[in-house]
């Protein structure tokens, strides 16, 4: 559980470091502060009190550590954040989906993962941007519309459905190539 607030949380997501640091360890092994600071171009200097505030914000964790001489080396991770890396305890069919109760139990824990799953947005499509590529890789979709509960209930229902089956549904499923799709909802 995150030993950060929110707006400490929030802090760390706008530094660039921060997202620098979130893809360079994605691996499972994770990498030490040097082999960090060569895959970022982050100086070490300027590596360690963030990479201590991202352990205590749990964007990091210290999957290992290896006796050098006489010191502890670390070996940091962010692969507990990727879908893939999360408890099954709520997935079903795909799709991860927290109950009301447990939002309302963990709420700082939610309004975390929320920037993160942003963050991550953000730098897909600044990403593309770059790339000035013709090949959607990320977008962002909004919409208002009037329902009755009823209707937004089955809205909802409908989506998670669509969501959960989207693989077993694919149009070319013996396809070589084939590329990760993050999809987020959100409804307010």
């Amino acid at each position: 559980m995150s030993k950060v607030t929110v707006d400490q949380f929030a802090k760390l997501m706008v530094d660039d470091k921060v997202g620098k640091i979130l893809n360079a360890t994605q691996e499972k092994d994770g990498l030490t502060p040097k082999e960090i600071s060569k895959a970022t171009k982050i100086a070490n200097n300027k590596l360690y009190y963030t990479l201590n505030k991202m352990v205590e914000a749990d964007l990091l964790m210290i999957v290992r550590q290896k006796k050098v001489k006489n010191l502890t080396e670390n070996y940091y991770s962010s692969s507990h954040l990727s879908q893939q890396g999360q408890s099954n305890s709520f997935k079903e069919d795909n799709v991860i989906n927290f109950s009301d109760d447990w939002i309302r139990e963990h709420g700082e824990q939610t309004l975390q993962l929320v920037m993160l799953q942003h963050h991550e947005l953000i730098e897909a499509l600044k990403n593309q941007l770059k790339k000035e590529s013709d090949d959607s890789i990320a977008m962002s979709s909004h919409s208002e519309i009037d329902l009755s509960a009823e209707g937004e209930k089955k809205l909802i229902s409908d989506l998670f459905e669509v969501l959960g089956h989207a693989e077993e549904n694919d149009p070319n499923p013996d396809a070589k190539e084939k590329r990760r799709v993050r999809v987020q909802l959100e409804k307010w």
